[in-house]
C-alpha cells in the first residue's frame, strides 16, 4: 500500500472505533445475568427514588410497586442512552460511506437507524442465552427510539461543527 491509501484505509478504521466501543459496552451489559444487571441498575433507581423523595415528600418501600416502576424505567432509559450513544457514533462513519451520493444526509440518518435497529436485534437475540434474561421487542423499539434521537444529535452536532470550521477558515 502506498502512503495516500494507507492514510486513507486508517482513516476509514478509525472513524468506526467509537461505534465499535459502545456496541462492546452494550454487548458487555446484554452479556450480564439478571441479578447482576439489577445490581448495577438499582443504585441508580434509588438515587433517582431518592431525588423524587426530595421534591415530593413520597418514599418508596424496597417492596412496593413504586419501586418496581422506577426500576423499570430506569433499566429502559438505560436502553435509549446506549443506543442514543451508537446512533450518534454512527453519523461519522456512514458519513464517509455515503458521501457524494444523492440525499446524502437522508441516508447518513437511513443507514446509521436500520445498522443500529439490527444490532438492538441481534442483542436481543443474544440475551435470549443470558441466564434470567430474555429477548424483547419492545427493547428493539426503545434502542431504535434512542439510536434515532442519537442519529439527531449527532446531526446537530455536525452541523454544528461545521459552522465554525466554516468561521474559522473565513
Amino acid at each position: 500500500m502506498d502512503r495516500i491509501n494507507t492514510k486513507w484505509f486508517l482513516r476509514h478504521i478509525a472513524i468506526w472505533i467509537p461505534a465499535i466501543c459502545i456496541m462492546f459496552i452494550i454487548f458487555n451489559f446484554s452479556s450480564m445475568a439478571a441479578d447482576d444487571s439489577s445490581n448495577t441498575s438499582i443504585p441508580i433507581a434509588e438515587l433517582v427514588m431518592q431525588k423524587i423523595g426530595q421534591f415530593t415528600g413520597i418514599s418508596f418501600d424496597v417492596n412496593s410497586e413504586g419501586y418496581d416502576l422506577i426500576h423499570h424505567r430506569v433499566r429502559k432509559a438505560g436502553h435509549f442512552l446506549e443506543y442514543m450513544a451508537l446512533g450518534c457514533t454512527l453519523i461519522l462513519p456512514f458519513a464517509f460511506i455515503c458521501e457524494g451520493k444523492s440525499y446524502y444526509k437522508l441516508k447518513v440518518v437511513f443507514c446509521s437507524e436500520l445498522f443500529s435497529a439490527c444490532y438492538a436485534c441481534t442483542d436481543e437475540f443474544h440475551q435470549i442465552f443470558v441466564d434470567g434474561r430474555d429477548g424483547n421487542l419492545a427493547d428493539v423499539g426503545i434502542d431504535s427510539l434512542g439510536a434515532l434521537a442519537g442519529i439527531c444529535a449527532g446531526l446537530i452536532f455536525w452541523w454544528i461543527w461545521k459552522r465554525i470550521i466554516k468561521t474559522v477558515h473565513k
